[in-house]
């Protein structure tokens, strides 16, 4: 917690973050790529390098003994056939096979290689280069690689074997009858080792790999290095199932070809990391890279801050002294850059607080100076002693009953003006006040005056500035119904509206206002002060004055007026519920 408050309230570590983040990560992502391309193309070079130099050694393998497996052709010709079919008399035939196998020897390239080739018939009458003619063990016949071919006559089959204490290859393959392609003998050839061991050495001094041939029943015919271990169960398997191809098991790479002509497995595996040697070297740069980036970055970052951070923390110190109340405090600016800019905001800023609190200062006088100016109208001399001659005039009249009802009404009216000084009542109490201030005007303009209340009874616990429908609906009296011949109306109504707010309506069938009258009116209660106060005007912009410095915008008053007809006066405040 302690380090994440850190990070979190320290501008200078906040730009090392940023710096870190904006830098090294996108240096790492790039390295991180670059390291992954380089990687591939390195590895599918090595990958197909591994596989040309394992082709290139089968190739040599299968040229060699391509060769060497043209001596097979002796067992096609006449003298060798008669040879194999006749019992007796073979002495020439078994020159004639020898001189060819010379003239053989002495036409392709790889005869040196071997080592010794043998025709030898179903009734085991052979004849070699080392022995002539001879006669076989009666029992040879009957092992392999004789009774294999007996069984698959179009194979030729290659086995390692020891040939005068030298490691060596044996490659039989029958001789067949043309007429019958029946088989009527064998051929076999002994082959050095050594010429393909030497093939192998050949090839393993281009890399450091090793590599091993097998033959098609798995066993080891060759390695470099002469020891090597064969691969292990899961390589095997994947070796045997396919014929060609690569593939990364652990931390060893293999790459294996199947000869076509023997069906030899040529199989090379190296360690991975030889493989991928070039690429962790880039790897190695890449972080060296990354390395360096970061300690120039810090450093960097820190010639920078040195020279951002100064100008800031002059400006923190100077809006902790206007926290504290001190509002005369000026920023001095001695660049113009981006903090200079601050800085002149900041000045800006300190002296338009001091104009917004030097004009709220004067509008709540405005609200104070508005509330006394409504008191004042309502307790005016001229309406106290109106409602005084008329109690003497009912009291003279001995009517007692009203003296004491219009008496209660006033002693009402002034109770609910005052309201213990709160500026907030509820509705229901300014609705009793409406009341009382009508029950009063009724006494005195009973045969003109006539008023009725629509109200829903759910807005009557909500609040209300005091002394807010008194003045509207004093004008609809004085200025509206007593300048009309008949009787006149006062309509209130009071419900909410779509918008949950609360609405209360005055509306009176009086003279009405005049179009440009209306316009005047409306442009008072706009600005805020009246023009004339003998006109209905003061009343009500006092009124909306009141509402919009108290709730704000877009509460307040609007009036239509049809000259003639009558006026509506509606006034809208929010619905805040009031506590009795």
């Amino acid at each position: 917690m302690k380090f994440k408050k850190w990070v979190f309230s320290s501008l200078r570590t906040k730009l090392l973050m940023m710096f870190l983040f904006l830098t090294v990560i996108p240096l790492i992502l790039v390295g991180v790529i670059s390291y992954m391309k380089s990687y591939n193309i390195v590895a599918e070079k090595s990958y197909s390098l591994a596989q040309i130099q394992v082709a290139q050694l089968r190739s040599e393998f299968d040229d060699v003994l391509q060769d060497i497996k043209r001596f097979t052709e002796v067992g096609k010709k006449d003298s060798t056939v008669q040879f194999l079919i006749d019992k007796h008399n073979t002495a020439e035939e078994s020159k004639s096979i020898l001189g060819m196998i010379k003239l053989y020897r002495e036409s392709y390239q790889y005869s040196e290689s071997i080592m010794n080739i043998k025709i030898i018939s179903l009734d085991g009458k052979a004849v070699s280069e080392d022995r002539g003619v001879h006669q076989l063990d009666g029992q040879a016949l009957t092992k392999p690689p004789y009774t294999k071919l007996l069984d698959q006559p179009t194979n030729t089959l290659i086995e390692p074997i020891y040939k005068n204490s030298n490691p060596a290859l044996s490659m039989t393959s029958t001789i067949t009858s043309d007429n019958s392609n029946e088989v009527i003998g064998f051929i076999n050839i002994v082959i050095k080792a050594s010429i393909f061991k030497n093939i192998l050495s050949e090839a393993s001094l281009k890399t450091s790999s090793t590599i091993q041939i097998e033959s098609e029943s798995g066993n080891i015919l060759f390695s470099h290095p002469q020891f090597a271990k064969t691969s292990p169960n899961l390589e095997r398997k994947q070796i045997e199932e396919n014929h060609s191809g690569y593939f990364t098991h652990g931390a060893t790479f293999f790459v294996f070809e199947t000869s076509e002509l023997t069906g030899w497995k040529f199989i090379r595996y190296t360690p991975l990391l030889d493989i991928t040697k070039e690429a962790n070297e880039i790897r190695s740069l890449i972080v060296l890279t990354v390395g360096s980036v970061l300690i120039f970055t810090i450093a960097l970052y820190f010639f920078i801050t040195s020279r951002l951070i100064l100008p800031i923390r002059i400006l923190k110190e100077k809006m902790k002294q206007v926290s504290q109340g001190d509002l005369n405090v000026q920023l001095v600016n001695k660049g113009t850059d981006e903090i200079a800019d601050l800085g002149e905001n900041f000045n800006s800023m300190i002296m338009k607080i001091k104009a917004l609190l030097t004009k709220s200062v004067n509008e709540q006088k405005q609200l104070k100076i508005a509330e006394l100016r409504t008191m004042q109208a309502q307790i005016n001399p001229h309406f106290l002693y109106n409602s005084l001659e008329t109690i003497i005039w009912m009291a003279e009249a001995k009517k007692s009953q009203q003296v004491i009802e219009i008496t209660k009404a006033l002693s009402h009216f002034f109770r609910i003006s005052l309201s213990k000084g709160k500026d907030l009542i509820l509705l229901e109490d300014e609705i009793d006040h409406i009341r009382n201030y009508l029950i009063i005007q009724k006494m005195r303009y009973q045969d003109i005056l006539d008023v009725t209340f629509h109200l829903n009874e759910d807005i009557l616990h909500y609040e209300i500035i005091k002394l807010t429908l008194q003045p509207i609906v004093e004008n609809a009296i004085y200025h509206g119904i007593k300048n009309k011949r008949g009787k006149g109306f006062v309509r209130i109504k009071g419900d909410f509206t779509p918008e949950g707010f609360i609405s209360i309506d005055v509306i009176d069938n009086g003279i009405g206002i005049k179009e440009d009258k209306l316009k005047d009116i409306r442009f008072q209660l706009s600005q805020g002060v009246p023009f004339e106060k003998d006109q209905g005007g003061f009343g009500m912009v006092n009124v909306h004055n009141r509402i919009l410095l108290h709730y704000g915008e877009p509460f307040g008053i609007t009036i239509n007026s049809w000259y003639g007809s009558g006026t509506r006066v509606s006034i809208i405040i929010p619905a805040e519920r009031g506590i009795k």
